[in-house]
């Protein structure tokens, strides 16, 4: 009997709630096994803490999907990319994602936000992103990264119309055509997330929550891919992953700000997974 896995590639802070812990985190909640990547390994966030001790992660990757390919009952049916880091690291998982058959790779091209690439990315960068995006089924660009990626102007007050073009480019841009769900949008006093549906802007979204607050791209990626594995519509998996995204910024909110680098207060939404999860499966229980 094969074991369905996720595989988590993104970086991995060593103290905190983001990134690859919060994902397993929310995995686990869902019930689905994982296999996590490091593509590197922080002693903390990079923000709030000094600088943090890091270890690139890129010959250990080679040895471990190496090592998986061996595994007969390891099934890599989905996989969820973050923060990678490196053009070569980025190159390395894309080749791996290529010559796999795993049917759902979902995307967070990790690049920016307000409307800047993140320090010490370029335009090689960009492109070695680019190769990731080939292999993917969903991508979840911000406002930021969506511009980025498409060389336009957007903000994230943008009009539907201006979101749909620059979704439609970068749909065309790549032969796999990956559905594309763009995050950080406004609309009213809410922010949320949208997508193409029918020729149209399709947003979901919650009540905006002032403050700045890390892991929010991390998490919201996991909760899609999650849903999405339930088999249940786009649209409710999108609503769903917005909501529990909403669901631990407004529990971090409530922590004093210098407490908020150290990721999100997850308490909510595992418990709205879980329960979720026992739902879907009741017959199993």
């Amino acid at each position: 009997m094969t074991q369905a896995s996720v595989l988590v590639a993104e970086d991995f802070s060593a103290v905190g709630r983001m990134s690859t812990t919060a994902a397993i985190s929310i995995f686990s909640g869902f019930g689905i096994q994982t296999a996590a990547v490091p593509t590197e390994v922080l002693s903390t966030q990079t923000e709030g803490f000094g600088k943090p001790a890091v270890l690139k992660t890129d010959d250990w990757i080679k040895r471990a999907l190496k090592h998986w390919r061996t595994v007969s009952d390891l099934d890599l049916s989905g996989a969820v990319v973050g923060y990678v880091g490196s053009a070569k690291t980025c190159e390395l998982l894309a080749d791996f994602l290529t010559k796999s058959a795993i049917n759902r790779v979902i995307v967070d091209p990790v690049l920016g936000d307000q409307g800047a690439l993140y320090d010490g990315f370029d335009a090689a960068y960009v492109d070695a992103v680019k190769k990731l995006i080939a292999t993917a089924t969903v991508i979840t660009p911000n406002i930021t990264e969506l511009a980025l990626l498409t060389h336009t102007h957007l903000v994230p007050e943008s009009s539907d119309a201006d979101i749909l073009a620059a979704i439609d480019k970068l749909t065309r841009d790549f032969d796999n055509h990956p559905r594309v769900v763009v995050t950080s949008v406004h609309r009213d006093a809410g922010m949320g997330s949208c997508f193409e549906r029918d020729g149209q802007l399709s947003w979901n979204g919650a009540p905006l929550v002032t403050g700045h607050f890390y892991g929010t791209g991390d998490l919201f990626t996991a909760l899609l891919c999650g849903y999405l594995d339930f088999g249940i519509t786009f649209e409710s998996a999108v609503q769903r992953a917005v909501m529990g995204t909403y669901e631990a910024v407004t529990r971090t909110a409530k922590q004093a700000p210098e407490q908020r680098k150290y990721g999100m207060d997850l308490t909510k939404t595992l418990s709205d997974v879980t329960k979720f999860t026992l739902g879907q499966r009741r017959g199993e229980f």
